[in-house]
């Protein structure tokens, strides 16, 4: 049984959809009280295997962040004091605790590039029901990378992508929380700095920069527009030329197709910004 569905702009923005046995896999994106269905996605193996390599990558940059002595010798010169441990964290807005000789801890979120610009990397994933405060905003990015025609196409025309981005220029406050809540953390959780170890594949050559959190945060949010690739194959939300939206999950390896990954640019304008100090 189907209830008629409410349109905004000929975009549908919630209806109940009955489940029936398909021979085709079929997984639910549940969004609040709303439910959808899309096939499941076929996810190419080479990406996959290089996302695992990705990931591995950069927890060995963590480890080598909180273990290597130089590293160690750069961060007491840059904040003259003396480090008396360094933690792992996980499931936190940041990836490492510094523990100073007079108890000054700091939360610190590290990210390991090897070439400036490209797609970006990851840096946050969640539930599309944490992600705006506005409903609408996230309905549309429901249709815009969620629900999507095929892997690489949306449903939505061009007038409605222009839709979705006039409601971000009009929700600026909104944006804004979610690029903080996504770059910095909340609740007690907030990182207070970034560390970013440019490398090779190796490891064999290490420069580290460092960044206050606040900063970044000022910086991203001074660089806001709002863009959305007009062709078929644009399925991404720009929030600035650094911070980009997308699905995340939905393949065979992936269970959460209601997930939206949030990507980091980072060029040298954001080096720019950073203390180099190693």
């Amino acid at each position: 049984m189907e209830t008629k569905p409410e349109m905004i702009n000929n975009i549908v923005v919630s209806q109940s959809v009955s489940k029936t046995k398909q021979e085709k896999k079929k997984v639910e994106l549940i969004i609040e009280d709303e439910e959808f269905e899309c096939e499941d996605e076929i996810i190419n193996e080479t990406i996959c295997s290089k996302n695992s390599l990705t990931a591995k990558s950069g927890f060995k940059a963590e480890e080598i962040f909180r273990t290597d002595n130089k590293i160690k010798m750069a961060l007491e010169t840059y904040f003259k004091l003396n480090v008396v441990s360094m933690e792992k964290n996980q499931g936190k807005k940041y990836d490492t605790l510094i523990t100073f000789n007079n108890n000054t801890k700091l939360n610190i979120q590290n990210k390991k590039i090897e070439n400036l610009g490209g797609r970006g990397d990851s840096f946050d994933r969640r539930h599309i029901k944490n992600t705006f405060d506005n409903q609408f905003i996230r309905k549309y990015l429901t249709h815009l990378s969620l629900i999507r025609k095929s892997k690489t196409e949306t449903f939505m025309t061009e007038d409605q992508k222009q839709d979705f981005i006039n409601l971000c220029n009009n929700n600026l406050i909104d944006i804004k929380k979610y690029i903080k809540k996504t770059l910095i953390g909340e609740d007690g959780q907030e990182n207070n700095f970034w560390c970013i170890m440019k490398t090779d594949k190796n490891f064999n050559k290490m420069e580290i920069y460092v960044l206050s959190s606040l900063k970044l945060y000022e910086f991203i949010c001074g660089s806001i527009k709002i863009d959305i690739k007009m062709k078929k194959n644009g399925t991404c939300l720009h929030l600035s030329p650094y911070i980009s939206l997308q699905r995340k999950g939905g393949g065979n390896t992936d269970h959460s197709p209601n997930h939206i990954q949030a990507k980091f640019k980072i060029t040298q304008d954001i080096l720019n910004l950073c203390d180099k100090i190693l």
